[in-house]
């Protein structure tokens, strides 16, 4: 291989019209920073001019001096790199124009070479702020948020159909601000992302961008419980059914144990020694409260501080037995928990409409009644095999995009770079399965 071969390879041109002599690498300085110039030579014999289109023949076109160009390289070793390209010049005999060579390193009237925008474009799939990817690829942040902008073009959502299930759910970009997302719950396909989430907004979005006949064709929406969401879907899909997130549904009776807890807890906060005991011991075992009963060990004795050497169900049993009303409001829980883990629809709605009313707590009446006011969805939710795992997933990628960035002032961008950030890191989905799972719902125990 010759030694322009050699550098070419190096720093990655392919370009067979540009060539490079002996000690053509040099130190130097640009903008008081320490980086490297690589000297290059662009020449050819062009076939034609660019200007008036007449061949080049008997020497109609000839060559007219040189330009130089200082072309942005990605790093080679720890220092910025730059090409000087002394670029061949052209006069025409028959027009009287000039014009330049070109390369397919770089755009026309550009200076940042298409590896370094490659390089951008994959440092802006990961967790990184501007600031950092501009250092990394010595462009100014500027330059980096249009490259991006750029990027985004092609990931453009066109609204052209909807998918037959999707997910709905809301991220906090600004203070006091919250967008809303949805994306197709089968491959976590980010359909748009609006900079708003109140209801006129979902709803003139909707009718817009999509006919009511696409809207129809939607069969599920999976969602959180927003009451504001349930209101929408029902008149922006009319067939399709609601489902709320199992998550969510744990997620709720499990802090009403807890508070419900804290409130028992509180009560033995006094100057009696016996009362300071259980206090203790109802804060140090909140865990053991909050677990599944199937979980609990019956079998393995341990040592546990304020305890001793006990079994794990002993110390649960003897913290239950403390106040009727944190004994009530576990049994409860645990019939909660059970009948969502087993899917069982029928145990569900009987443990709603009969709890033990004088010893439940008002945070698990709350929470009751919550349930009670999304029932017919939470059966969906027991039938389909639909979740918001993964746009919850995506939202904690999101935010962590606006943590790294310290905030986005601008919206526009910040949407960019999140369609950005997950188009070019694509889920890996077994979509056989995922069909096979999607043609027909569950069968769950109705009431």
């Amino acid at each position: 291989m010759s030694y322009s071969n050699s550098i070419k390879s190096l720093i990655d041109i392919q370009d067979p019209n540009i060539t490079f002599d002996e000690d053509c690498v040099k130190a130097g300085t640009f903008k008081g920073k320490a980086c490297k110039y690589i000297s290059g030579t662009l020449t050819y014999s062009p076939t034609h001019c660019v200007n008036c289109g007449v061949e080049n023949t008997n020497f109609t076109i000839y060559k007219n001096g040189t330009q130089l160009s200082r072309i942005t390289l990605p790093f080679t070793g720890v220092n910025p790199t730059y090409l000087l390209l002394k670029k061949q010049r052209f006069l025409c005999k028959k027009c009287n124009n000039s014009f330049t060579a070109k390369t397919p390193i770089v755009e026309q009237n550009c200076y940042i070479s298409k590896n370094v925008k490659a390089q951008v474009m994959i440092k802006s799939a990961e967790a990184q702020s501007l600031k950092s990817i501009s250092k990394d690829c010595s462009v100014s942040p500027t330059t980096v948020q249009r490259v991006i902008n750029e990027g985004a073009k092609q990931f453009k959502p066109y609204h052209a159909k909807l998918p037959k299930h999707l997910s709905f759910d809301e991220f906090k970009y600004a203070k006091g601000a919250m967008a809303f997302e949805y994306i197709n719950v089968l491959n976590g396909d980010i359909l748009d992302i609006l900079d708003r989430r109140d209801s006129f907004a979902i709803k003139n979005h909707f009718m817009v961008n999509y006919s009511l006949t696409d809207r129809q064709n939607v069969e599920t929406v999976t969602i959180d419980m927003n009451a504001g969401y349930v209101n929408v879907i029902k008149e922006l899909f009319p067939n399709a059914k609601i489902i709320i997130d199992r998550f969510h549904l744990v997620q709720l009776i499990n802090r009403s144990m807890n508070k419900c807890r804290v409130h028992v807890m509180n009560q033995f906060r006094t100057s009696n020694n016996e009362d300071l005991k259980k206090y203790r011991r109802l804060k140090r075992y909140w865990k053991l409260i909050l677990k599944k009963a199937s979980e609990l060990s019956s079998v393995e004795y341990k040592y546990y501080p304020l305890f001793g050497q006990r079994l794990e169900i002993s110390i649960l049993e003897e913290m239950l037995a403390y106040d009727p009303v944190l004994k009530a409001n576990y049994e409860l829980y645990q019939i909660l928990l059970k009948a969502m883990e087993t899917k069982d629809f029928q145990l569900l709605a009987s443990s709603l409409e009969n709890p033990v009313q004088p010893f439940i707590s008002n945070y698990m009446k709350t929470s009751l009644k919550t349930l009670k006011k999304h029932l017919p969805y939470i059966q969906n939710s027991f039938g389909y095999p639909y979740n918001n795992g993964r746009i919850e997933g995506m939202n904690n990628k999101i935010k962590v995009l606006n943590r790294v960035a310290y905030g986005y002032r601008n919206f526009d961008h910040y949407k960019k770079r999140i369609i950005l950030h997950f188009k070019l890191k694509p889920f890996e989905t077994d979509f056989k399965k995922t069909e096979q799972k999607s043609h027909a719902p569950k069968q769950c125990k109705a009431a």
